[in-house]
């Protein structure tokens, strides 16, 4: 169709209007806001994880030392239930007469060479009655 008018209106000079190509600039200036959420959200899920990892490390303690192993079986699991060679502070300590809480502490590391954040789980279980079960070792 000879007549058909295809894009924006142009003024009577045919010259673009003095806002073409703003959205390629608003574009160009949003994308590195986009990729700096995107990290920081990578970020968040990172300690996500570590608080997952401490909680069950914790957990796993505290079972042992509830069925009657020792602090250092106790430390021993919670060390188990990290990744091989995961750095971690275990405190194993009475709460109560019948009671035990294990405390784990894990250094996270965050992107944009942010400092370590140090991640905190605590798991306390019942202790149970009846002689300590027999090492596994032997």
């Amino acid at each position: 169709m000879p007549g058909a008018h295809r894009g924006p209106p142009r003024p009577a000079g045919g010259r673009p209007q003095p806002d073409a190509g703003s959205v390629t600039v608003e574009l160009a200036a949003a994308i590195p806001l986009l990729v700096a959420v995107t990290l920081a959200m990578v970020g968040v899920l990172g300690l996500a994880r570590e608080q997952v990892l401490a909680q069950g490390a914790a957990r796993e303690a505290a079972r042992e030392a509830a069925i009657g192993g020792d602090d250092t079986r106790a430390t021993a699991a919670a060390r188990a239930a990290l990744p091989p060679g995961r750095a971690a502070n275990v405190t194993v300590m009475a709460a109560g007469p019948h009671r035990v809480r294990v405390s784990v502490e894990l250094p996270a590391g965050l992107p944009f060479g942010v400092g370590p954040v140090l991640i905190r789980a605590t798991a306390v279980a019942a202790r149970e009655p009846g002689p300590a079960p027999a090492p596994a070792d032997r």
